[in-house]
């Protein structure tokens, strides 16, 4: 019974990563079919790009700008694949720098797979260049597989009903206004503040996903960033208890009551008629004076000017393509940024382009059959995370020497070409079933390759070049993610709670820009939104710690959250107008202050003082901030005698 019952779950796996796979399978086969009989097997490596891309944005609700992207990129990338063929410089020099960019450009450690689709697409379409006679051709076979991508993305989307993230943003200022509403009638619990924390992050990482490497505006983006902000603030007001201090708990629930039916009239106003009588209510509540001073006062009125904001942007559609001037300067400071050390984007980049490089270069100066196999391999290996690259350097061996025996033992059985494309196509849509890195996926994608590989070679041949160039691959990625500045989990943990310090004083300098005039919000929605995710990631990592250093550096996460939370709400004071004029010069000063000693992280922080500021919420709450801050010095200090180190 008890291996009756283990067959039976094993056989409902198997059937589940089959129904799962099966739209990618469908989508290979039809593409297999297709090429092989109208433009033959020499155009086999198209496939694989326009697939993966399949994979990787089937289950995306796509607007018009991505159609855009996944059907032109692919012809600039077959033609810089081609020129990368013709000369040693511009294989040298192309394959360095194409994957470099899209790793800069698609990559972050919230997506560090980002790249993959279109980097696949180019080092694949290199592996087998046509002649000069044929890249026509090519050119055709990459429209006609990345048009049949289109209408596979489309069908998907009508077919298995994929979200559409627009709809989010109603159905998230629904639940905020219940939420709202539940806070207002009892006091809430972790079950509220975790909803709270876990939607505003869901928001973040909508809003982060939408960049666009030039910064052209983009509404629905500030659209999250905005509503990523409202559940936070939210979050702020109840997390330790003290939203209704000293108040009377009438005026606290009324307050809260109508600041929900707002919020649920902002989810449904369509139209601008709609938009413009919510703006008119939001602005006559912000005139409303009877609040005293305090943390519910900055939470109502910081929460009414984000609902105008979020009316001032309406929904525009995703296909609308925003032709305004690029902002070339924060461009110019965004590309600096990532071109770090302390940046993961920046050296997964120098690590892609020296090993595509290195193996492509290798390949294109050694007249040997199938050569490619080295750099397919050396692409494969590389992944964005020391441990993931390692792990595959253990897999995918064992995977190979095993898809190896498969096809020595099936292959004497295999009569005809029908029946080697019939069993490669077998062993592809297993291979689509399994999770890549494990040691059974290279089982499958080496038999499919080595099949497919009898058309032109004899299979003993085939099977020791496939061993070789897998071992000229894992030297090379061995080599490459040890020596040049490998991205360890550790390491990117620790540059992340350095960021979350820098971060602070970037928004310590934007607290002083807006208290010296206007300036356009979308940048600090952009940080904030960093901030968090970075949070998070470091959260994440934290967890799988230790129990000490657990604790450790739990208690440096929640100090450095308690930090920023104060900064925001001074930023959300300074943004409603809620600074006193005294208090603005005396503000400014110690924001300069702070916004130096923050990062790097200085003694001197803990000498920083308050005392000056008139306003008794501001300076509570600045008080607050520099409470955390001594507590972050003495955490610091405490980690300083850790083996593990701690953040300087």
């Amino acid at each position: 019974m008890h291996i009756h019952e283990k067959g039976a779950r094993l056989a409902a796996a198997l059937s589940q990563r089959l129904r799962s796979a099966a739209p990618v399978i469908l989508f290979y086969v039809t593409q297999f079919v297709l090429v092989f009989s109208l433009f033959g097997s020499q155009y086999a490596m198209v496939l694989s790009g326009s697939t993966t891309l399949f994979q990787l944005f089937r289950k995306r609700r796509n607007d018009r700008r991505t159609y855009i992207q996944l059907f032109f990129i692919p012809f600039v990338l077959c033609l810089l694949a081609f020129l990368a063929s013709q000369a040693l410089w511009l294989c040298l020099l192309l394959n360095f720098t194409v994957p470099f960019f899209l790793v800069l450009w698609k990559s972050s450690q919230f997506d560090p797979k980002g790249y993959l689709g279109f980097a696949m697409t180019f080092v694949f379409l290199e592996l087998r260049p046509p002649a000069l006679e044929e890249l026509p051709m090519q050119l055709l076979v990459v429209a006609f597989c990345h048009g049949l991508l289109l209408g596979a993305l489309a069908l998907y989307a009508r077919l298995c009903h994929v979200s559409d993230p627009v709809l989010e943003i109603p159905a998230s200022l629904d639940r905020l206004a219940q939420l709202l509403e539940q806070i207002s009638r009892q006091p809430p619990g972790q079950e509220v503040y975790r909803e709270l924390y876990h939607t505003a992050q869901h928001l973040h990482q909508l809003g982060f996903d939408r960049r666009r490497l030039l910064h052209l505006p983009d509404q629905r983006r500030n659209q999250y960033h905005l509503l990523a902000l409202l559940f936070r603030r939210t979050s702020y007001l109840i997390d330790d208890g003290r939203g209704q201090e000293g108040l009377d708990p009438e005026l606290f629930s009324r307050t809260i009551s109508q600041l929900a039916a707002v919020t649920a009239r902002c989810a449904r106003a369509e139209g601008p008629e709609a938009r413009e009588a919510l703006l008119l209510r939001l602005r006559s509540m912000l005139e409303r004076d009877d609040l005293p001073q305090g943390r519910l006062r900055i939470f109502y009125r910081d929460a009414l000017r984000t609902l105008c904001l979020l009316c001032q942007e309406p929904a525009a559609p995703a296909s609308r393509l925003p032709w305004r001037r690029v902002p070339w300067r924060e461009v110019l400071l965004d590309f600096r940024q990532r071109c770090s050390v302390d940046r993961f984007e920046f050296r997964f980049a120098l690590q892609l382009g020296v090993v595509v490089a290195f193996s492509c270069t290798v390949s294109f100066l050694w007249d040997v059959e199938h050569a490619y196999w080295f750099p397919l391999h050396s692409f494969l290996l590389l992944q964005p995370s020391y441990e993931d690259s390692a792990h595959r350097m253990v897999t995918r061996p064992i995977g190979t020497a095993l898809g190896c025996i498969l096809v020595h033992l099936v292959y004497p059985h295999l009569s005809g070409v029908l029946s080697v494309f019939a069993f490669s196509l077998v062993m592809i849509s297993l291979m689509y079933c399994c999770t890549p890195g494990t040691w059974v996926h290279p089982i499958f994608s080496t038999s499919f390759a080595l099949t497919m590989a009898t058309l032109t070679l004899e299979a003993t041949e085939a099977i020791q070049l496939r061993l070789l160039y897998l071992g000229l691959a894992v030297s090379l990625v061995l080599i490459v993610n040890s020596l040049l500045f490998p991205n360890r989990k550790e390491q990117q943990f620790q540059s992340n709670l350095r960021e979350l310090c820098r971060l602070q004083s970037v928004y310590w300098g934007m607290v002083r820009r807006r208290l010296r005039g206007p300036m356009d919000p979308s940048f600090s929605y952009e940080l904030l939104s960093q901030f968090h995710l970075v949070h998070h990631a470091a959260y994440l990592y934290a967890k799988e710690l230790p129990e000490a250093d657990r604790r450790y550096y739990r208690s440096i996460l929640l100090t450095t959250w308690a930090m920023f939370a104060r900064l925001e709400q001074v930023a959300g004071m300074v943004q409603s107008e809620l600074v006193p004029e005294e208090d603005m010069g005396l503000l400014d000063q110690l924001a300069g202050q702070a916004a130096a000693r923050i990062f790097p992280l200085q003694l001197s922080l803990s000498r920083l003082s308050p005392a000056d500021i008139r306003q008794r919420e501001l300076r509570s709450l600045l008080g607050r901030y520099l409470d955390d801050g001594r507590k972050l010095l003495v955490l610091v200090h405490e980690g300083a005698r850790r083996p593990a180190g701690a953040p300087s």
